[in-house]
């Protein structure tokens, strides 16, 4: 430890950034589990709503897949806006004010009864959730010291996942619950959202008493709001590490997606196929996902520690480099249900959340001072950009040129980022002044 981080806040061996407190740390990471959670309740909780408001099976798919759509379109449209606005007047007002949307959201979802009003609910719950994330990703970039941000984006993405097990493992369970006491379906449904409604309140309480206090945003540097989120873009030409992180967002969240909906479906239409039944095929599906989402558990604190202990660059092109082995693993295999399934599934899991947890660390370190908000909105704009054109060909792929084939796209999408590091540091090193490059080649 130098004499200068003397002073600031630990949290067990990781050193935070200075005026951080251990306090703000431990709020952030609660907020990331229940933040993650209650977006994933939501989609979760889908199946029940549609089928108490008599949608047809038929066209519940095709509304699930318009509502994921809406909502990453609208996470598109407002994410720079967000992250900019939090420039200018801090992060806990605006995350504060997001999970109250949120608990609104809850409240009135179980109340729609038509799609139209299902659909103008889930761009307002949207909304909400856009800033929840975009809020939650800058605090965890700006709370912790380079030198420990692998480790920390490690269990952060280890705190998330355990997030997404509660919400599932728990709070899916409480419409039965409920049912068990006596409540109508309806009601049981309802209660359970209100649940998640009271639990919301209560994390903008701790948000509000917990997150570090607004600071000086960049409002004297730019005229307005959109030229703020301009800056997203424009300062890439400063900061070409920026475009890089742009890119790792636009792949390790389209690794998110392509794993969640076409490895389930690929293991549900072989096991079909195969003569098992559909209940008997989702099960099955169910277990290799389980065994790819498993590994998010322990393997994020891995790749963080090797990230804080190898140059950073080549940290995150091995990350990548292990997600498009992970891929073209899986889009190599011939029987989903074979054996081999298990070992791609490790390679994947563990690719997946090396990828994740390294685009992570790239955009929290390279982030500029007074933008940081702008940049992470920008940040999360590559993300569902990667989402929305990822999914939308791999489904393409998937019907025309088999079930594998949304792995390989994504092995080459991985080994892009590679590539593209590799072309930045030769840039770098190209553009390097001259007495630094006989300054470097002279030191062992």
């Amino acid at each position: 430890m130098t004499s200068s981080e003397a002073s600031y806040a630990r949290l067990g061996s990781l050193v935070l950034e200075r005026d951080v407190s251990r306090k703000n740390a431990l709020t952030i990471l609660f907020a990331g589990f229940w933040t993650i959670g209650f977006v994933t309740f939501l989609n979760f909780m889908n199946p029940y709503v549609f089928a108490l408001l008599g949608i047809p099976e038929g066209e519940q798919g095709s509304l699930a897949g318009l509502l994921v759509s809406l909502q990453e379109i609208t996470q598109i449209a407002i994410c720079g806006l967000i992250g900019a606005w939090s420039d200018r007047v801090g992060r806990r007002p605006i995350y504060v004010g997001a999970v109250v949307l949120l608990a609104a959201g809850f409240v009135a979802y179980p109340l729609a009864s038509s799609e139209a009003q299902l659909i103008g609910l889930r761009i307002a719950y949207a909304i909400g959730a856009t800033a929840c994330t975009v809020m939650m990703s800058t605090c965890q970039g700006e709370y912790i010291t380079d030198k420990c941000r692998g480790r920390w984006i490690g269990v952060v993405a280890i705190v998330n996942a355990l997030g997404v097990v509660v919400m599932i493992a728990v709070f899916s369970k409480l419409p039965v619950f409920f049912g068990q006491l006596g409540l109508s379906d309806v009601n049981a449904l309802r209660a359970s959202f209100w649940v998640c409604a009271i639990a919301a309140l209560l994390l903008a309480i701790v948000l509000h008493f917990g997150l570090q206090a607004p600071g000086p945003g960049a409002t004297s540097s730019t005229p307005n709001l959109f030229s703020q989120t301009a800056k997203g873009l424009t300062l890439v030409k400063q900061h070409p590490l920026l475009g890089l992180s742009y890119l790792t967002a636009f792949a390790s969240k389209g690794d998110l997606v392509i794993v969640t909906t076409f490895l389930s479906l690929w293991v549900t239409q072989a096991g079909i196929a195969a003569g098992m039944s559909p209940v008997e095929a989702v099960a099955r599906a169910g277990m290799v996902f389980g065994l790819v989402a498993g590994c998010g558990l322990f393997w994020p604190f891995v790749i963080g520690t090797l990230l804080d202990r190898v140059p950073r660059l080549a940290g995150i092109a091995i990350s990548f480099a292990v997600a498009s082995v992970g891929y073209v693993s899986v889009g190599l295999i011939d029987d989903p249900l074979g054996p081999m399934m298990w070992v791609a599934a490790v390679l994947v899991g563990i690719g997946q959340a090396s990828a994740i947890v390294s685009a992570g660390v790239l955009i929290g370190q390279v982030a500029p001072e007074g933008y940081k908000g702008t940049v992470f909105g920008t940040y999360g704009v590559a993300g569902s950009a990667g989402i929305v054109t990822l999914t939308f060909v791999g489904g393409l792929m998937f019907d025309a040129y088999g079930a594998s084939s949304p792995f390989l796209l994504m092995g080459g999408v991985n080994a892009l980022v590679v590539v593209a590091i590799w072309l930045l540091l030769r840039w770098q090193r190209a553009n390097e002044p001259p007495a630094l490059k006989r300054s470097s080649a002279t030191t062992p």
